[in-house]
């Protein structure tokens, strides 16, 4: 009886007390919380570009972007070294007709050495160093492996020689017409001009060897005609901004201006329930560039890989049951950004067209 009463006691005495267990409400804390503050989750670091902290670093670290020239998916595999060091290896897949950035990686003003494998094993290895003006590196896919200094919009004023005779937007302008001078080898001296019913205007530029500058351009959005010329030559265009996106000027000989610089597949599309055979033609800028006979299953796609070239004015005529029938068709506007497309349609004839591509293609 003594026992039970005791233990009674000294539970009602527990219960009564204030203790650093409890709060006032009688609610029990773990004495380690009690007013300690939420930590904050700690933030990942942002990745720093290779040599920023260096003597030579960069005031803006450069990018590698990679251009997919075709018209399909393709898989590189980018290895960055500086002398003995790795400074990059990364396996990216790039969109067909799309590109791939791979932002900031390089942050000190020395040479790198590139070497770039794509998935069917076209090889390329260079030596790049990031220039004065602010340039990417910039590795198109094109059949082969090439290489540009790519400079950014606001670079291009750095590029003009005089004035820029009131073309040239302002880097604040906001949305404007983009005009891009591609220069796959010798860059130089380049003229441009554009016009419309309302007046016109024009600017020189030098365009440094193996670069490619975006110019944007004070012009309307809605037509205005373009003009190159260069020592070589020129070439004349006439050029919807809003409908047609960006125009290129590609520094040939003599210069040309396309729509893109795309290099095309042709599918044979065959939608009929027996065998087929087709003579394909197509002429790029007037240069004969594809002349085959395609003989595509009942049923079934042949697609002839990397067969046009980049060009301004593009013909595709294609003929069938030994001449009886032929199909001839001028994309003298700009084509979507996809391959060329001769479809034998059920009901019989030839359809000639192009079609835009889609990330999964």
């Amino acid at each position: 009886m003594f026992r039970r009463s005791f233990m009674l006691g000294a539970v009602a005495t527990l219960a009564g007390c204030s203790s650093t267990g409890a709060d006032d409400d009688g609610r029990t804390v773990n004495p380690g919380l009690r007013g300690t503050p939420t930590a904050s989750p700690t933030p990942t670091p942002e990745p720093t570009a290779y040599g920023a902290g260096d003597a030579d670093a960069l005031g803006r670290p450069r990018s590698v972007v990679v251009s997919n020239r075709l018209v399909r998916s393709e898989r590189v595999t980018l290895r960055i070294e500086d002398g003995e060091t790795d400074v990059l290896s990364r396996t990216v897949r790039v969109p067909p007709a799309g590109r791939t950035v791979l932002p900031d990686v390089l942050g000190a003003a020395r040479p790198y050495t590139v070497h770039v494998r794509t998935a069917d094993n076209r090889r390329r290895t260079i030596e790049w160093a990031p220039g004065p003006g602010g340039d990417d590196l910039g590795i198109d896919l094109d059949g082969g492996v090439s290489v540009r200094d790519a400079y950014p919009g606001s670079a291009a004023p750095s590029f003009v020689e005089g004035s820029t005779g009131g073309l040239l937007a302002s880097s604040g302008g906001g949305a404007a017409a983009v005009l891009v001078v591609d220069a796959p080898g010798d860059g130089g001296r380049v003229r441009i001009a554009a016009s419309d019913g309302d007046g016109a205007a024009g600017l020189d530029l030098r365009v440094p060897s193996g670069s490619r500058v975006p110019l944007p351009l004070s012009v309307p959005q809605g037509k205005v005609a373009v003009s190159v010329e260069t020592d070589a030559g020129e070439d004349r265009r006439g050029w919807r901004p809003l409908e047609d996106g960006p125009l290129y000027c590609l520094l040939a000989e003599p210069p040309r201006l396309v729509c893109d610089l795309l290099v095309r597949d042709v599918l044979v599309e065959n939608a009929t329930d027996a065998d087929a055979a087709v003579d394909v033609a197509v002429d790029a800028d007037g240069e004969r560039v594809l002349d085959r006979t395609v003989s595509p299953a009942a049923n079934a796609t042949v697609r002839v890989r990397t067969a046009v070239p980049p060009a301004g004015a593009v013909t595709v005529t294609a003929t069938r049951d030994g001449g009886a029938e032929t199909v001839r068709r001028s994309l003298a506007r700009c084509p979507a950004r996809g391959p060329l497309v001769v479809r034998l349609p059920e009901g019989g004839g030839i359809e000639v067209g192009s079609r835009a591509v889609g990330d999964d293609r």
